[in-house]
């Protein structure tokens, strides 16, 4: 039984009481009852609500799922180029001795010394020299 039915069927009850209109206590009883029906009506009402976000928060999900898939950059890390041109920034591949999974870090990120990995949250620590780098960005 719904909350709204449960709600007429006291108010029924009262009703069916044939109490004397004039007495406080019947007023009581049935200004109880219409708190109650109404408490019910509002209920429904958010429940409703709920059922309407719940449903947006599920399509929000599915859409940033998609945008997930689409910045994965396991899927696509043999489509990246590397270069050293001015418009595009020098991308190193690094990967986590945790759970194998591979980075793309900027020169700046790599200057910093460590990272945390967007996977395991490992944290990644660089050491390397200059000279290391340049050899690198030369054979490309």
């Amino acid at each position: 039984m719904q909350l709204s039915e449960k709600a007429a069927y006291i108010k029924g009850l009262i009703d069916g009481l044939e109490l004397d209109p004039t007495d406080k206590q019947t007023k009581i009883f049935k200004l109880i009852a219409e708190l109650l029906s109404e408490m019910a009506d509002e209920i429904k009402e958010l429940e409703q609500c709920y059922d309407d976000v719940c449903d947006q928060v599920d399509g929000i999900s599915e859409d940033l799922s998609g945008v997930e898939d689409l910045l994965d950059y396991e899927d696509y890390g043999d489509d990246l180029e590397y270069s050293d041109s001015d418009d595009e920034e020098l991308a190193y591949e690094v990967t986590c001795p945790n759970c194998g999974n591979v980075n793309y870090v900027s020169e700046d990120a790599l200057n910093d010394g460590v990272m945390k990995c967007p996977e395991c949250n490992e944290i990644l620590e660089f050491d390397y020299n200059e000279d290391e780098l340049d050899e690198s960005k030369e054979e490309e």
